[in-house]
């Protein structure tokens, strides 16, 4: 049998999804990771000689809510074919049930952000919010190379 006819296993993505999501989850990772460097790393002199948050940093801000946003709209997409799929069949529950946590804690975490208004509170979101999201990458990737129980 040729790979055209070939059935796909259950739960697979079809190619263009997966290099969607793929893509989208790139884009917000590193979206979220260059913003970090900017807040913390990076800083502009004034012509005062002050140090101040860079420019670029609120930019980067902008553009990992922007890609986050398809990122809950894929999630979405994948929620009725592959997630509650894949549950019902018992595949990768370890990594999928893990991976679903994360996705849903940075969701929370992330409209947190946007709506808390004590700047107290905001800076531990924040802190739990890029923590977990440094470590979602990684989650994924356990996800992805799983084999799957026979």
């Amino acid at each position: 049998m040729n790979s055209e006819t070939a059935q796909p296993r259950a739960g697979a993505l079809p190619a263009r999804r997966r290099r969607a999501l793929h893509w989208i989850g790139i884009g917000t990772w590193v979206t979220g990771a260059v913003w970090l460097i900017f807040k913390y790393f990076i800083r502009a002199t004034d012509s005062f000689g002050f140090e101040n948050p860079h420019p670029m940093q609120q930019w980067w801000l902008i553009a990992h809510a922007v890609v986050s946003v398809f990122a809950l709209w894929m999630f979405g997409v994948l929620w009725p074919g592959h997630v509650l799929r894949g549950w019902r069949m018992k595949l990768k529950r370890g990594t999928g049930g893990t991976l679903f946590g994360v996705l849903a804690w940075l969701g929370l975490t992330g409209c947190a952000l946007y709506y808390i208004g004590s700047d107290a509170w905001r800076s531990w979101v924040s802190i739990l919010h890029w923590a977990v999201g440094l470590g979602a990458l990684v989650v994924f990737l356990l996800h992805r190379r799983e084999v799957r129980a026979a």
